[in-house]
């Protein structure tokens, strides 16, 4: 039998369907835990029937059909968002803050209070899934804050919200709107979202016309 570094092929099916099992257990989103763990189920079921232990074969290969039933039952329904602009010092705003405010500071370290400022939440599905902080100033829109909560975390929030914010700011002297960052995860995000890179100030900021 094939080996490498002294280990079957078949023994590395075996270790990559069982790390691709663990990684899909660390997985915030549920449909990615769902696509990771269908592709882990894939790989065990395989090992399974080469080595002819047939009922682990059999029983990753339901948990494969779960995983695509579940995944298409998912793409067909249809998610209802809406967004709810919040008053200053709201006590479910302070709650959500409070309560994600660890992973809120590894993406917006420099986010100190929403006095004075417009705050948005984002409904998914009728709960929160997003919350959206900034200020006006100078016809533009500066966000400080375009947070997703980690289940969330799958590009349909923003999307909506940046479709939607032209609207939203209607009624507020906003032309474009900035955002200074320069974290990757949030800089590959705005991109996503439309954004392109000006000058303000002489300095680099992400920007976007509404």
């Amino acid at each position: 039998m094939l080996e490498f570094l002294g280990i079957s092929y078949l023994e590395w099916l075996g270790y990559a369907a069982s790390i691709i099992v663990f990684v899909s257990l660390s997985m915030t989103s549920i449909v990615k835990l769902r696509w990771y763990n269908m592709m882990g189920a894939a790989l065990f079921s395989a090992y399974g029937f080469l080595i002819g232990a047939y009922p682990v074969a059999f029983m990753n290969l339901l948990i494969v059909c779960t995983n695509i039933y579940y995944l298409a039952k998912m793409n067909r329904h249809k998610e209802d968002f809406k967004i709810i602009e919040i008053k200053d010092n709201d006590e479910i705003l302070n709650y959500y803050l409070e309560s994600y405010q660890n992973d809120i500071s590894k993406f917006f370290p420099d986010f100190k209070d929403t006095k004075g400022k417009v705050s948005m939440f984002v409904l998914r599905d009728m709960a929160v899934a997003g919350i959206f902080i900034g200020e006006v100033g100078n016809n533009e829109f500066k966000i400080d804050m375009d947070y997703a909560l980690p289940q969330y975390r799958d590009f349909k929030v923003g999307n909506y919200l940046y479709n939607q914010l032209s609207e939203l700011l209607s009624q507020h002297p906003v032309k474009s709107v900035v955002y200074d960052t320069n974290i990757e995860d949030n800089l590959k995000y705005v991109k996503k979202m439309g954004f392109e890179t000006c000058s303000r100030d002489g300095k680099a900021v992400m920007c976007k016309k509404i």
